[in-house]
């Protein structure tokens, strides 16, 4: 993720000559909190203006910008791309500055798993005997399956 590319987003949103300060107010995706929280901090103290963010997981983030308007909206592509057709956020604005990735762990001492093809991932998963995720957004233990039940 570029912290730069954020910061430079948020000085241009600001109004290079604005002579008041301002309240920017942030509707975001927790996945990217750390960032905006350290950006946000030498923001605010480099502009003088007043960050205002909000972080919740995209749904809730969908719904808070269905409600109520934001200058900075930082959700996934898709939900970008929704609110973009639902017009609450202007076309053409839309900036991709982060990516996110996915990883695939195993227990210690066990093979690794084939995960070079879509096909060899699907076969992975559904030969696994036990899974284990955790939820966006969740600081509870991940959920787990085992003994072939599915998990929810």
């Amino acid at each position: 993720m570029s912290v730069r590319l954020i910061a430079f987003a948020m000085l241009f949103l600001a109004g290079t000559g604005a002579v008041q300060a301002a309240e920017i107010k942030v509707l975001s995706a927790g996945a990217v909190k750390a960032v905006i929280v350290n950006v946000g901090d030498a923001f605010e103290k480099d502009s003088g203006h007043k960050l205002s963010a909000s972080f919740a997981t995209v749904g809730v983030t969908r719904q808070k910008l269905a409600a109520e308007p934001a200058d900075v909206v930082i959700m996934t592509d898709v939900a970008i791309d929704e609110a973009i057709r639902q017009g609450s956020v202007v076309a053409g604005t839309r900036n991709d500055i982060a990516r996110a990735g996915v990883g695939v762990g195993v227990k210690e001492g066990a093979p690794r798993p084939d995960i070079s093809t879509p096909e060899a991932f699907k076969q992975t998963l559904l030969s696994a005997t036990r899974l284990r995720a955790r939820r966006a957004g969740s600081t509870s233990p991940p959920c787990s399956s085992g003994s072939g039940s599915p998990m929810r």
